[in-house]
């Protein structure tokens, strides 16, 4: 069975304050483009005083917008990686332009998706990719940060890096210098398939278990709403944004062509005998009406 194309995948995308926070430093997009048929979805995390933050991840989301629609043919893994270096060296060069923007930076993760089955992600950051395949979600990205290092290293457990003091630190970053290390890697996709990209103020608050469960249950755009909520009824403490790509299960005209296939001779034995056969009995009955009683009338 082929795959579907990119503009036929189902997406919803959400990004809320929380309940402590005063500024939403958090963005996200979902891009496409019409010439290529491709689609890009970002996350971005911003960090850095008042303002800082959010000036960030806009510019980041933004950037990697505009490299996106101008990268024609280019090879989706190059476009990318083109797309955030040139995003970090926006940022760090706003930040030393304004003292007010001094130390900002934002994370960055990015799903690409392209015809022919096509895809990959890219990250810098905590900012987080899953993918439910199945009745198993695997996160398919690497949290750059100080605890994740902690755990890959076996000093601490996960449990551990939820109470660890360092656990807010991330150890790459978009902006905060002025070369960034973009990790890259290509996506094996599947019919079904759903992939979801959130800031930390969702994956540090809601268990993967109750991350699959909706994602099993729920459309996306109700799933992006449900999974918010959750968040912030575990205390919201940190800005929230999710969005989900489904890859749809099977072509919605193959399965309305399957259907009507095995529908219509049901539906037929249903109808009864065709309309000629109800004509030509009731032209015969008529007759025979008048003379039955002409007959009756005659014999008193």
């Amino acid at each position: 069975m082929s795959l579907p194309e990119p503009d036929e995948f189902v997406t919803g995308g959400m990004s809320d304050i929380g309940r402590v926070r005063e500024v939403n430093q958090d963005y996200c997009g979902e891009f496409d483009d019409p010439h290529t048929r491709r689609r890009l979805w970002m996350v971005a995390d911003g960090m850095g005083g008042h303002v800082g933050g959010e000036v960030a991840s806009k510019m980041a989301v933004e950037t990697v917008a505009e490299i996106f629609h101008a990268g024609g043919g280019n090879d989706a893994t190059a476009l990318l990686r083109e797309a955030l270096e040139t995003a970090n060296q926006r940022v760090h060069k706003a930040a030393q332009a304004d003292m007010t923007l001094n130390g900002m930076g934002t994370t960055g993760v990015c799903l690409l998706f392209e015809r022919g089955g096509r895809g990959c992600v890219a990250h810098v950051g905590d900012s987080r990719a899953y993918r439910l395949r199945g009745e198993q979600l695997e996160q398919i990205t690497e949290d750059h940060s100080v605890v994740a290092a902690l755990i890959r290293m076996g000093h601490i457990s996960e449990a551990e890096a939820k109470r660890h003091p360092q656990r807010n630190e991330i150890l790459r970053a978009i902006g905060t210098h002025d070369q960034v290390e973009v990790q890259i890697a290509p996506l094996d996709i599947q019919r079904g398939d759903q992939y979801l990209l959130c800031s930390d103020g969702l994956s540090s608050l809601v268990p993967d278990a109750d991350i699959a469960d909706v994602l099993r249950r729920m459309e996306p755009r109700e799933a992006v709403r449900n999974l918010v909520q959750r968040a912030n009824l575990e205390g919201g403490n940190d800005n929230i944004t999710v969005q989900v790509v489904r890859i749809p299960s099977e072509l919605p005209d193959a399965a309305a062509r399957d259907r009507s296939a095995t529908q219509a001779p049901r539906s037929e034995e249903r109808r009864g005998p065709p309309r000629w056969v109800w004509a030509a009995a009731v032209g015969i009955a008529g007759p025979l009406l008048w003379l039955l009683l002409w007959l009756l009338l005659g014999s008193r």
